[in-house]
């Protein structure tokens, strides 16, 4: 049996995530190829303590811990739109410099926007 971790536990990783997601989105504001590849780092680790997050069996949820949840989803929802603009950016980009050196072009990858990132909590 998984034994309870404490809710400074919970407020740990919460706050751990939002700055990931924090460092990341300051990358993601300038979608270079760079920029991108600097991201994932920082991605990653949010990612691990969101994971780490969703498997902690707290107890139930505080006012703080609530309002600490919500501007993890709000982070969250800030990437998400800025990694969808950057791929639409370089997708883009990719069209025009196929447009402009005259090759035939190839099928586009389809790009559905709804597909997000999100975090059930």
């Amino acid at each position: 049996m998984r034994k309870a971790q404490p809710v400074g536990h919970s407020c740990q990783l919460i706050l751990g995530a939002t700055e990931a997601l924090s460092r990341a989105r300051d990358l993601l504001v300038r979608p270079s190829p760079q920029s991108l590849d600097m991201a994932c780092i920082p991605l990653a680790t949010a990612i691990e303590q969101v994971t780490d997050l969703q498997t902690a069996s707290a107890a139930p949820l505080s006012r703080d811990l609530n309002a600490a949840l919500a501007g993890l989803r709000r982070e969250i929802d800030l990437i998400s739109r800025l990694l969808e603009n950057a791929a639409s950016y370089h997708v883009n980009l990719v069209q025009c410099m196929i447009e402009a050196s005259g090759a035939p072009a190839g099928p586009m990858p389809h790009m559905d926007s709804r597909q997000r990132l999100s975090m059930d909590a």
